[in-house]
């Protein structure tokens, strides 16, 4: 069965690109790029290359079972389209029927516009951000918003509206807290608006840990967290049968040396005067 090229068109390269990786646009495949007026055509390695200027094509032949596309007497490039000889000559009126040789395809009845499949990027100044757009964020009521932050462009995270965000890459808690956080991995926050006190409550989820930012109407933030069992456990703090225990054990021997020491004391004044030899006739019950 011959492989016949596809003729595609895009907005921009980043449109075909993405196309290319998504397997919409493959092999045979070529595209009129718009905005750069140029050509790009899928190599057998699913790779793009770029021909520049959208009057390079001035030919097209066939030789063999390779489809080839020239410039003058340079060859661009060529597919192996492995063809019987009677679709020779009606493939390649078609090719040229459906590029055009003076004048380029750029509308949607004669090519298929990659921007309807992939999506024009609108008011989006890159791939990714349009990305970030697209289908689950599309959502009317969405439970998670994905986002994803650089270091030219953090995601704030106190300017997001109420809801949970799953934020991968750079972002700011916002408030006076200023310092870009960084994270390879999706990182959950749960924000939070007060309307009457004009304060935020954000909530950071991330592996084992939980942490919480107060940020007032002003700037100023305080932060805390939430910690495990394991983590008060290696704490050694005391629990209330220890802290019983011990104070029970300080007041037996506080009051225990308090005592021996005034009844030492108050022997001491009694038997003062008393020499040794009445002394031991006392405690022998002598007379």
């Amino acid at each position: 069965m011959a492989l016949i090229p596809t003729w595609y068109s895009a907005s921009t390269k980043q449109i075909a690109e993405k196309a290319l990786q998504r397997g919409v646009l493959k092999y045979p495949g070529l595209c009129y790029i718009q905005d750069s007026k140029s050509i790009a055509w899928v190599t057998i390695d699913n790779t793009l290359e770029y021909v520049k200027g959208d009057k390079q094509i001035t030919d097209v032949k066939c030789i063999g079972a390779n489809l080839m596309f020239f410039s003058g007497d340079k060859l661009l490039f060529s597919y192996d389209i492995s063809m019987t000889d009677e679709d020779k000559g009606h493939i390649i009126e078609e090719v040229k029927k459906t590029i055009g040789l003076d004048n380029y395809v750029k509308s949607s009845e004669l090519s298929t516009l990659l921007d309807n499949i992939i999506g024009n990027l609108e008011d989006k100044s890159t791939v990714v951000d349009y990305i970030n757009s697209l289908s689950y964020n599309k959502l009317s009521d969405v439970p998670i918003v994905n986002l994803i932050g650089t270091l030219t462009v953090p995601v704030k995270i106190s300017s997001l509206d109420d809801g949970i965000y799953k934020v991968k890459g750079q972002c700011i808690i916002g408030g006076n807290n200023t310092t870009v956080q960084s994270s390879a991995d999706d990182v959950l926050y749960l924000v939070s608006h007060d309307a009457d006190t004009s304060s935020t409550t954000i909530t950071k989820m991330q592996g084992k840990s939980i942490t919480l930012y107060f940020i007032q109407q002003d700037g100023e933030y305080t932060t805390d967290r939430y910690v495990t069992e394991k983590w008060i456990n290696e704490q050694n703090f005391a629990n209330a049968d220890s802290v019983k225990e011990y104070v029970s054990n300080i007041i037996e021997e506080t009051v225990l040396n308090v005592l021996d020491d005034h009844i030492d004391a108050a022997l001491e004044r009694k038997l003062g005067g008393i020499d040794s030899k009445d002394l031991t006739n006392i405690f022998q019950g002598g007379n």
